[in-house]
């Protein structure tokens, strides 16, 4: 299995042999989320592929920085990191809060010339939906954030009998969730890099509704594909989500046509 190994605010899995020889996707987590938390998803890629996990301002590795205010400033924070790394071929993807910083991220890669052979959003409102629904930016006491953890899935029931994490956890939530509450972009300026839009079928925070208008973001091709789970399903279906994101990287790196699709 791949090792760990800690870069400035990235998290990086290695594959064997160099990574100028391999792919690479970038994962950017969920608002409360860290990097460590998609460790249990890296034995699902391929083996010849680099995923390195973007560790946000102000928690786990980097606890101890000042917390991104926009979700436009994580994506600038995390801009030089990804373009340090020289990562060759690659792919980003977020997954909730992190689908929007995703988004934002490639728009500047772009304007540097270094886009993505993908951009794969999961488990996101389309951007022009995301600071409106009040899906994500409701709660705010501390009660209220721990049922929101709880409704939501993917913390483990362990950390709700924990005081001191449950404390640290809601910090962060409520932290990611001000960030989403203060996004505002409409489609006036759209990605050129090709999109695949995830989501579960049951997810009740980002569902079909609010993922379909993903289709105007990009230039290129928009996908879908949906699972039978909740907001948290690439970790219920691990091989099927890798399998079908590598699915996508081939067929976007095989066809870079300017034509726009859409498919359910």
């Amino acid at each position: 299995m791949p090792k760990l190994r800690n870069l400035t605010r990235i998290s990086g899995f290695e594959p064997r042999g160099s990574h100028k020889e391999s792919f690479t996707l970038f994962v950017i987590p969920h608002a409360g989320g860290s990097a460590t938390g998609y460790l249990s998803l890296v034995s699902a890629f391929p083996e010849d592929w680099r995923i390195l996990a973007a560790e946000l301002p102000g928690r786990g590795a980097t606890a101890g920085q000042q917390p991104c205010a926009t979700v436009e400033e994580a994506a600038s924070r995390l801009l030089p990191v990804v373009l340090g790394e020289d990562p060759g071929p690659y792919a980003v993807l977020g997954h909730s809060m992190g689908a929007l910083v995703a988004y934002e991220l490639t728009r500047e890669l772009e304007l540097r010339g270094r886009p993505p052979t993908l951009l794969a959003v999961s488990a996101s409102p389309a951007p022009h939906l995301a600071g409106r629904s009040g899906r994500f930016h409701g709660p705010t006491s501390d009660e209220q954030l721990r049922e929101f953890l709880r409704e939501a899935g993917g913390t483990p029931q362990e950390a709700f009998e924990e005081p001191e994490l449950m404390k640290y956890l809601v910090d962060i939530l409520r932290m990611d969730l001000t960030m989403m509450s203060r996004y505002d972009r409409g489609v006036e300026k759209v990605s050129r890099t090709p999109i695949a839009a995830y989501f579960g079928e049951f997810d009740t925070l980002a569902g079909r509704d609010v993922i379909l208008p993903w289709s105007m973001y990009s230039e290129r091709s928009v996908t879908f594909r949906s699972w039978p789970a909740g907001h948290f399903y690439p970790f219920e279906h691990p091989l099927t989500f890798a399998a079908q994101l590598a699915h996508d990287v081939d067929t976007a790196a095989e066809k870079p046509s300017s034509a726009r699709t859409a498919r359910g």
